[in-house]
């Protein structure tokens, strides 16, 4: 065992770098590029090293951020295993110690079991490099380790020992004693207390159980209620507008106001907690039912997310709260018969909140800092290291692009990361292993190389087993990347775990136990635009019991009313008896129908509009089997080539340009020379189609004739939403009830 020799002060970073020379390629690799050894390899790596501290939790004084862990069985008068180990390097025991104000550093936990850094305090703070090698360690004992150590790499203050008792802030037990949490109207006890009969759950698993309403919710306008038939009616119409009365936590209700001035609105009274919509969204979201909300937009982001971050914190510290309260409960009582509490899940994290960029991801780590601390305090461990990771912006603009995407790709766009949130009353800590984590947040690309695929080794997905809070914020993003990894994601949620992970099972809830969880998990789905992709998640893997409900957005004219170019613009309903037939009826429509009219060559420049990259596969391998002359612009597609292909296509030296939507989510670059458009499908996003077709009208030949222009659109009845968007909620029902499938728009100066 090597030990420093450098003397370390208070309020320095210390460094768990274990044994990188052992680690295989593959950890290396990991290790790297995420700052940690994936989750699976990391438990078998570190603990036969750290097994040495298991019962570090009989410190009084320590920052036990394990709340999940039971008071231990030892007698008060026998030395605990925390003081023989101290009492073995200094000679001193656990009370001599906190007595002694002049304590040297190297008689913490970490330097104990053999942790020491012996590098200088410059270095330390200096180097993101180490701060890379910091989470190699334990999957139950990370958070002991790393509360033992101070906990800022860039010159953070340390926490305040005097806040904490037992694992717990002092202020949140008494709170918690005066009954807070254990009253009967909480929702929150309400919720997670009751327990499910089998003849309930039963009928959840039942579509004839349901019953679906339309109600009006004040602040956010028509929803469709979806709740058990024998359930009672839940109020979230609430005119209660105190935060602490309506179950909040004090210390998170006294942040709100400055954090909605700071991040959301700066003109806010400081009086106002929450502005009338916020108010209306927080209430739903308490009563913890499922929520499907497609309105969201570049205006009401950051007001969304305040209200979820506030909903996610205050569900955490409950759940932190009530743990605490029994340990201390357990252990004034262990030598009588004891309660038996059940107040767990399988695994530690509670939240899961998944988000497209490192953008989104940095700023609700932000605005969690906010609501859990005021602005003068910084007890944030790993700040510096998460501002440099998540704050570079990435930038992919080349020229002027329209406002929502510019509002899309602002700041850092990767879309490949995770993190694990620790949660205490005034601090956060970042980088925490999952399974130590209160909190992860995750890209569907950064969630799905954890979960992996069947047949690999180092696959790991038991921190989902216990997600009782599932975020989905900019859903429709989502389908610009990989739709795949969210669906992977649903069908790991609340499997059994393949390893304990540490869990005292006299404490894991029954629903818990009996693979109930998916009916107490509250799932939020926030998007731009209603889809079918997402209705479909939201319809068959939330089958919360507490009940569901979805904004109804109507549409009074649609995109179409956008366009400028006075283009004739021809819907085909394709006729289909089932969802599964529709690619096939499509494609075969659209071969038979549409295609054979532009192969004339009077019909060059045609724009073929494709929202799917496997029907551009498709009609790709289809159109170069038929020996057409085609250029093809794509996600995958190079710079070099997408000049080429829009040079051709513009000259006239190709016939048919294919155009993913995807391209256009990413590039928004305009293309030059279209004189007629297919719509092989109706696009995701409604403002895509007026784009589109106003890309006829070429700016440098603003008085040009488009009377020769085309315009072709092909949908399905189970495009109603794509529908609605576009030509509007009325027109929309009308079209798909008619008994002539075909209907033709003119638009613009005509």
């Amino acid at each position: 065992m090597v030990w420093g020799n450098k003397k370390r002060g208070f309020g320095k970073k210390r460094k768990l770098r274990g044994d990188v020379h052992g680690l295989t390629k593959k950890q290396k690799s990991h290790l790297k590029q995420f700052g940690e050894i994936h989750p699976a390899d990391e438990r078998v790596e570190s603990s036969s090293r750290l097994r040495k501290v298991e019962d570090v939790n009989e410190h009084p004084n320590k920052v036990n951020e394990e709340v999940f862990e039971s008071s231990s069985s030892e007698s008060e008068n026998e030395p605990s295993a925390y003081d023989k180990l101290l009492s073995t390097f200094s000679g001193k025991s656990a009370d001599e110690l906190d007595e002694d104000s002049e304590v040297d550093e190297t008689t913490k936990v970490d330097d104990v079991v053999g942790c020491s850094d012996s590098s200088s305090d410059d270095e330390q703070s200096d180097s993101d490099e180490n701060d890379e090698k910091d989470t190699v360690v334990d999957a139950e004992n990370t958070e002991e380790e790393e509360d033992a150590s101070d906990n800022n790499d860039d010159g953070d203050d340390e926490l305040p020992a005097e806040d904490y008792r037992e694992g717990g802030f002092v202020e949140d037990i008494e709170e918690e004693q005066v009954g807070s949490i254990q009253n009967e109207s909480d929702p929150f006890k309400k919720r997670f207390e009751m327990e499910l009969d089998e003849t309930l759950v039963d009928s959840v698993s039942k579509p004839e159980a349901w019953q679906r309403v339309e109600i009006e919710v004040p602040g956010l306008g028509r929803c469709l209620s979806t709740k058990l038939k024998d359930a009672p009616t839940i109020d979230i119409n609430t005119k209660e507008n105190d935060l602490v009365k309506l179950y909040v936590k004090k210390s998170l209700a006294d942040q709100v106001p400055s954090a909605n001035m700071k991040y959301v609105h700066p003109v806010l009274k400081d009086r106002d907690k929450l502005t009338g919509f916020q108010q209306s969204l927080f209430n739903v979201l308490n009563s913890y039912q499922d929520l499907y909300f497609p309105e969201r937009n570049f205006d009401n982001g950051e007001e969304l997310r305040l209200v979820y971050c506030l909903h996610a914190l205050n569900h955490v510290a409950k759940t932190r709260n009530r743990v605490i309260n029994h340990n201390l409960k357990i252990k004034a009582k262990k030598d009588s018969l004891m309660h038996e509490y059940r107040d767990q899940g399988l695994t530690r994290p509670k939240v899961l909140i998944i988000v497209p960029f490192r953008d989104s991801a940095l700023r609700i780590v932000n605005m969690m800092s906010r609501l859990l601390m005021s602005e003068n305090q910084s007890f944030i461990t790993n700040k510096k290291r998460f501002q440099s990771e998540y704050s570079n912006p990435i930038d992919l603009r080349k020229g002027l692009k329209p406002e929502d995407y510019e509002a899309t790709f602002v700041g850092n766009i990767d879309d490949h990361f995770r993190i694990g949130l620790g949660i205490a009353k005034k601090s956060l800590k970042l980088y925490t292993n999952f399974y130590s984590a209160d909190i992860i947040i995750a890209s569907p690309l950064g969630i799905r190389t954890v979960i992996g695929v069947e047949g690999e080794k180092d696959r790991d997905f038991d921190f989902l087993s216990s997600i009782e809070v599932l975020i989905f914020d900019q859903m429709d993003i989502f389908l610009m990347q990989n739709w795949d990894h969210i669906l992977h994601l649903m069908s790991h949620l609340h499997l059994q775990p393949k390893e304990s992970h540490g869990v005292d099972f006299s404490r894991v809830r029954m629903w818990t136990l009996n693979g109930w969880s998916k009916f107490y998990r509250q799932t939020l789905i926030f998007s731009s635009v209603t889809l079918p992709e997402i209705n479909a998640i939201f319809n068959k893997h939330c089958q919360n019991f507490g009940g569901k409900l979805q904004l109804m957005k109507m549409y009074s004219s649609g995109s179409i009313s956008q366009i400028i170019a006075p283009i004739p613009q021809v819907f085909h309903r394709i006729s289909v008896s089932g969802v599964r037939e529709v690619p096939d009826a499509r494609f075969e429509f659209f071969k038979s129908k549409i295609l054979p009219q532009y192969k004339d060559k009077m019909m060059s420049h045609t724009l073929v509009f494709i929202p799917s990259y496997y029907d551009f596969v498709r009609l790709r391998n289809y159109m170069k089997q038929e020996e057409l002359a085609i250029q093809k612009l794509c996600e995958y597609t190079t710079n070099s080539s997408i000049k080429r292909a829009r040079s051709f296509f513009y000259h006239g030296r190709t016939h048919f340009l294919l155009f993913t939507e995807r391209v256009h989510f990413y590039r928004r670059f305009r293309i030059r020379g279209i004189r007629h458009i297919i719509f092989y499908e109706l696009p995701t996003y409604p403002h895509y189609y007026s784009e589109i077709v106003n890309m006829t009208i070429d700016p440098k030949y603003r008085n040009k004739t488009t009377q020769n222009f085309t315009c072709e659109v092909l949908y399905t009845k189970y495009d109603v939403h794509k529908l609605s968007a576009i030509v509007g909620t009325e027109r929309a029902g009308q079209m798909l009830h008619a008994d002539k499938p075909v209907h033709m728009f003119i638009t613009g100066d005509s």
